[in-house]
């Protein structure tokens, strides 16, 4: 079927009260820019209550890449009459009769129009059983009609397409998040994107290959940005280290703290950065237990380093959850290719004693 209009739902935006205009237009910002970098042509993006259009399109976008959008549908958008209605429904009697089964809804949201829903979906699904000898199956229909009377058109469309829903990117301000170049610390930053957090990038540097990954994780993450730039800060891990990181790897007295107390300065260093971008606390990629860092213990130990609130959406998740939305946004193709990282010490400490590491935090002069 043609299009020549898209209808843009949103969810949560629809219960921020006396802040919801606020969020709709950052929306519909975000949806004009996302079309632009698409080189798709159209005429108008017009807010209403409740929906977004978008009117004089005949080329599907990647919408699902806005962030704040929960679904949307590529639609016919016809004169507010029953005999145009009629007319323009013939247009997915192909589709029907290829079809095994079809079901008609309508949503009225002005109530003045002549007909009702009921009256609407009984007359049109009529002409559509007629013309395709196609039966009707209200509970699984395998093509959907669905029409929508709004205040000035009526629309057509046979599909709803999801998005991530949440809210438009950069409508919550700034957070820094501690990028590896691992699967975790990416689906994190997206998650907190979809909050409307404009993440500021913090990457602590191991190798040329690990920051090459890290540089193409960035331009990924930067899908759902609406054309503006993720910031990005490397910072050698080497000085985190006052360049002292190899000594104190082979001394047997730090060696199984190694990494306890690299998370420790990472976190000091990214409250500094923070900072320094105004922004209002952390992002990691923190799983509880799932490596000897993230345990409660350890967490405590480096959590408060920053002085600021630390977000970790993933701190319950499975791992599996975490695979499976890394292949959905796009990041997880690139966190598994090979690269040189970190070497983690043999035995790393799984629980740290807080009156020993503050005395090692003394003894390396790095608290």
């Amino acid at each position: 079927m043609n299009f020549n209009s898209i209808i843009v739902r949103y969810g949560e935006i629809s219960l921020k009260g006396k802040n919801r205009i606020h969020f709709e237009r950052l929306l519909k910002t975000n949806l004009e820019s996302s079309l632009d970098l698409q080189k798709c042509k159209f005429s108008r993006v017009i807010l209403k209550r409740g929906r977004i259009f978008i009117r004089g399109i005949d080329t599907l976008p990647r919408l699902e890449r806005v962030l704040g959008v929960y679904s949307f549908s590529p639609a016919l958008e016809i004169g507010k009459s029953m005999s145009g209605l009629k007319q323009s429904v013939m247009q997915m009697v192909p589709l029907i009769r290829q079809s095994t089964s079809f079901r008609v809804s309508c949503q009225r949201t002005d109530k003045r129009f002549k007909y009702d829903s009921l009256q609407i979906e009984k007359m049109i699904g009529e002409i559509l059983l007629r013309e395709s000898q196609t039966p009707v199956n209200l509970e699984n229909p395998e093509v959907h009609c669905y029409i929508e009377v709004g205040e000035d058109h009526i629309y057509l469309f046979s599909e709803k397409i999801r998005g991530f829903g949440g809210f438009p990117y950069g409508v919550s301000g700034k957070l820094v998040s501690l990028v590896s170049s691992g699967i975790d610390s990416p689906v994190a930053t997206f998650l907190m994107m979809k909050r409307g957090v404009e993440p500021i990038l913090v990457h602590f540097q191991v190798s040329q290959s690990d920051a090459h990954k890290v540089l193409k994780l960035k331009a990924q993450l930067e899908v759902f940005s609406s054309g503006k730039e993720i910031k990005l800060h490397l910072v050698d891990r080497n000085e985190l280290f006052q360049g002292n990181f190899q000594r104190l790897y082979d001394n047997p007295r730090y060696h199984s703290y190694m990494c306890i107390l690299c998370k420790f300065l990472m976190h000091k260093k990214a409250g500094e950065i923070a900072r320094g971008e105004k922004a209002w606390g952390l992002i990691t990629g923190d799983n509880l237990a799932q490596v000897a860092s993230q345990t409660l213990k350890n967490l405590h130990a480096y959590h408060t380093t920053s002085g600021l609130p630390v977000y970790s959406p993933l701190i319950g998740s499975e791992k599996q959850d975490t695979i499976r939305l890394a292949r959905e946004i796009g990041t997880y193709e690139i966190s598994i290719l090979k690269s040189t990282g970190c070497t983690p010490p043999v035995t790393p400490k799984t629980g740290v004693s807080k009156h020993i590491f503050q005395n090692i935090l003394k003894e390396t002069g790095l608290g």
